[in-house]
């Protein structure tokens, strides 16, 4: 048997879905009944494995995940609450990477079982060493679409209350719909967005919205696991949308959003657009209102007179200073 058939870094490469499916193959050659839930919040897919013996049930929960980072405690805490949750025997985390040390404790107080990436590689070639020969042929090819571009990110989020794959190529992001079961997977690219109509984005814990202007001024807003990872990732090709409007503020409301670029101020209210030139903009100014005396953001436009524009947002003196900024008037 050749050692090397399977390999960490072949993993690494691998579609999410291909290597769930993978570990799901993997209980299946030692036994187990297997089922995807796809009930993961990250958008990866949950195994159900179970197997029966003369009466005697033990069913578990799989958790696959193709990392190149150590797995935590928080993940680790995680996951082993599921058990509770989901009434089964036991949590198995299965990864590329590894535990950092404060995870294998917290894995141990759960009665977790933690797989990392070597004992994986060591079960696969044990398991499924058939498999592993074409697998690794297929992993060394490049991750193209049918559209002929090549792929250099993906990364699980929802929008809209839809669990999506943001696909990175050099020209566009995609939004990859992936339609999965235990055998079959059927991909769907349900929009695309081309790069040079990237404005900026703004990154918070676990969201990131991405200002785009295609035919009209949008904000997308992203649920995804790892935001700065995205980012890093669409730093990669920015020289390829490199364009003279560039997102200075961004603040999410309840009734939208409010954008500074170099250029414009725009409050965007569910299909509403109000737009301000920066070049028009004559001053920011902080105005208190109501019975509270709280503090409003009031910009100044001047057409062929002045017009004095009330928004209401949450630090008006970041945003006073934000503009004055763009304005060069610091």
């Amino acid at each position: 048997m050749n050692d090397l058939m399977w390999e960490i870094n072949q993993l690494l490469n691998t579609d999410p879905y291909d290597f769930e499916r993978l570990v799901a193959h993997l209980f299946e050659k030692m036994g187990y009944n297997t089922h995807s839930t796809q009930q993961s919040r990250d958008g990866g897919v949950d195994i159900e494995i179970s197997i029966d013996n003369f009466g005697l049930s033990h069913r578990w929960l799989v958790q696959a995940k193709r990392y190149s980072g150590p797995v935590g405690v928080k993940e680790v805490r995680e996951y082993g609450s599921l058990s509770y949750r989901e009434n089964v025997d036991g949590v198995i985390i299965v990864t590329t990477s590894s535990f950092t040390g404060e995870g294998r404790k917290e894995g141990a107080k759960h009665n977790l079982k933690l797989i990392e990436g070597p004992l994986l590689t060591e079960m696969l070639n044990h398991y499924c060493t058939d498999e592993g020969e074409s697998f690794h042929r297929k992993g060394r090819g490049v991750d193209v679409l049918e559209t002929g571009e090549e792929v250099f990110g993906r990364h699980s989020a929802t929008i809209e209350g839809n669990r999506i794959w943001l696909v990175l190529t050099k020209k566009h992001i995609y939004f990859e719909k992936i339609t999965a079961t235990l055998f079959s997977k059927k991909k769907e690219l349900i929009r695309r967005i081309d790069a040079s109509s990237i404005i900026g984005l703004k990154q918070d814990t676990n969201s990131l919205y991405i200002v785009i202007d295609e035919k009209n001024p949008e904000v997308l807003a992203l649920s995804i696991r790892e935001p700065k990872s995205f980012a890093e990732n669409l730093e990669l090709f920015r020289p390829s949308f490199l364009r003279g409007e560039t997102l200075l503020k961004l603040e999410k409301e309840k009734k939208g959003c409010l954008v500074l670029t170099n250029r414009r101020f725009l409050m965007m209210d569910k299909g509403n657009i109000e737009t301000i030139r920066l070049k028009d903009i004559a001053g920011a100014e902080i105005e208190k209102q109501g019975i509270l005396q709280k503090d409003k953001l009031a910009i100044l436009e001047s057409k062929e007179s002045i017009t004095r524009h009330i928004y209401d947002v949450e630090n008006a003196s970041d945003w006073r200073e934000a503009i004055l900024k763009g304005l060069g008037k610091e």
